[in-house]
């Protein structure tokens, strides 16, 4: 175990690490995909295009 350890325990670091930023991701993404969700239908709900809805004119 002891040789293992030397020869692969970089590569068995690595990706542990890489494992625990998909885990984080993974419970982060949603959150923050609601935040953003929420600023987005927040700005969209106080932005009205009654003002330029008359100036549009087909040629």
């Amino acid at each position: 175990m002891d040789v293992f350890l030397q020869e692969h325990g970089k590569t068995i670091f690595i990706a542990v690490c890489i494992m625990l930023l998909i885990g984080v991701a993974y419970v982060i993404g949603p959150i923050v995909s609601n935040a953003v969700k929420t600023v987005i239908e927040s700005y969209s709900d106080s932005v009205t295009f009654d003002a330029i809805a008359g100036k549009i004119v087909a040629n």
